[in-house]
């Protein structure tokens, strides 16, 4: 009978896992070096070389609090795990997170991050101290800042529901603590070079895209690697008076798009997403050649403006599909944007059926198709001119009767009952989605033919925003 090594075995529990893939690691890096012997190697690290500043994880603990310092920190701290792993003041029962009958210990905000205070006992069940932890628990919660690193102001913990994917990030973390010890260079937990944690999460998304074999794209399917997968992040802080806790979650739907854009479309949706950022400069553009934001005065690469908000990973992250359309909408009036781009978002995370995008598609055909420039501009802002269902609706039936009478003697009607009814206006379907679409489908149309249309574009932006 194999037994359970709860010290790394998967749990379920956030910080429990990130720190049981730590221990896992510094077991690789330190071999045959017990676990009261990593414990005193992390404490030394703790205090000696990041100077006790663990105050996002815990409060007033051994190494935290302010009467602590130096080896009097040390000592506590070595004192109170060896305690833990001598069975000292535990009482039986069940642990909290890994569910096995043991000895329990009480667990706070001193010794787990983002749990209850202990001197506020209406904090946990039954008006308990604390929560009851096994010591291979508390032992695991001790290592999760190797494991973690800060982005902006607080603590940044990524969990994905594919372990391959979390021991990658949680090993690229310990490295990056252990080189820095080496040079004694390091001072505190490891440093993301970004400020905003939706930016950095798309960029961790982008780092499993590029680095991990679960994430290999397939050239000629929709279907990849990086099917159902979904990456936690946890920003927080257990500092003070308040501790507080955000929740980001890139849903596995989202991160298969966004692997397509980078895999396949990667340039366009670079041009696309540099322009979505919200610039700290005033009155400033985005040069997508030398790929930077500037005005009159001065200019920010990449390495700046990372950190400044993005509307659409923002609203990628918040399922606002409104402002994603919009974005995808004032773009492709200005610039050349691949369609396909646009069909992924609408299959992938809207659900549309292929035939919609197929139909709407043979719409923008026709109507850009033996029409002169004046014509394609009155047709783009009499579309955006359709302000509701209805009116949406008339407009087609109007194109499907100039179609008529200009193919006559086709076969094939511009738009059946079937067309109609299940994939242009089926229950469910917003009417205003179907019109940004076809004007997206125009204006890319318009791009590839190298067509330029001389429409006033205040009269579009004026129509498109009544």
């Amino acid at each position: 009978m194999n037994t359970i090594n709860w010290l790394t075995h998967p749990t379920g529990d956030v910080f429990a896992d990130i720190g049981g893939l730590v221990i896992a690691n510094l077991q690789e890096r330190l071999p045959g070096k017990s676990i009261a012997e990593l414990i005193e190697w992390a404490t030394k690290v703790y205090i000696h070389q990041w100077d006790n500043n663990l105050h996002s994880f815990f409060l007033n603990s051994t190494i935290t609090h302010n009467s602590n310092k130096g080896q009097k920190s040390y000592d506590k701290t070595i004192a109170y795990y060896k305690g833990l792993l001598e069975g000292e003041n535990g009482t039986p029962g069940y642990c909290r997170i890994t569910g096995q009958q043991t000895t329990v210990y009480l667990a706070a905000r001193d010794n787990h991050i983002m749990s209850g205070s202990a001197t506020l006992i209406n904090f946990h069940h039954g008006f308990e101290s604390g929560l009851q932890l096994s010591k291979e628990a508390l032992i695991r919660i001790f290592f999760v800042p190797l494991g973690v690193e800060q982005v902006g102001d607080k603590v940044a913990a990524l969990i994905s529901n594919n372990e391959k994917v979390t021991r990658y990030f949680v090993g690229r973390n310990v490295k990056i603590n252990w080189d820095a010890l080496a040079k004694n260079m390091s001072k505190a937990i490891t440093r993301s070079d970004f400020t905003n944690p939706s930016n950095a999460l798309f960029d961790y998304a982008t780092q499993c895209i590029d680095h991990l074999p679960v994430a290999a794209y397939k050239e000629d399917e929709d279907i990849t690697d990086t099917k159902n997968i979904t990456l936690n992040l946890y920003h927080f802080t257990n500092f003070g008076a308040s501790p507080t806790i955000h929740l980001l979650s890139l849903r596995s739907p989202v991160f298969d798009f966004y692997a397509i854009c980078l895999s396949r479309h990667k340039k366009d949706w670079q041009h696309f997403i540099n322009r979505q950022y919200s610039a700290k400069l005033k009155q400033a553009a985005y040069d997508s050649e030398q790929e930077v934001w500037f005005n009159n005065k001065e200019e920010a690469d990449y390495a700046i403006f990372k950190s400044w908000r993005n509307k659409i990973y923002e609203a990628l992250l918040t399922d606002n599909t409104q402002v994603v359309r919009n974005a995808f909408l004032r773009h492709t009036r200005k610039y050349s944007f691949s369609f396909q781009i646009v069909e992924r978002y609408q299959i992938k995370i809207r659900n549309m059926d292929k035939r919609t995008l197929a139909k709407i598609k043979e719409l923008a055909d026709f109507i850009i198709a033996d029409s002169s420039d004046d014509e394609i501009t009155k047709s783009i802002i009499r579309i955006n001119a359709q302000k509701s269902g209805n009116d949406l609706r008339r407009y087609l039936l109007r194109l499907v009767a100039l179609y008529n009478e200009k193919h006559s003697d086709s076969p094939k009607p511009l738009v059946t009952v079937e067309e109609y009814a299940d994939y242009l206006f089926p229950d469910g379907t917003y009417w205003n989605e179907i019109r940004d679409l076809l004007l997206i489908a125009i204006y890319q149309k318009l791009h590839e033919l190298n067509k330029k249309v001389p429409a006033a574009a205040d009269e579009i932006e004026a129509a498109s925003s009544n």
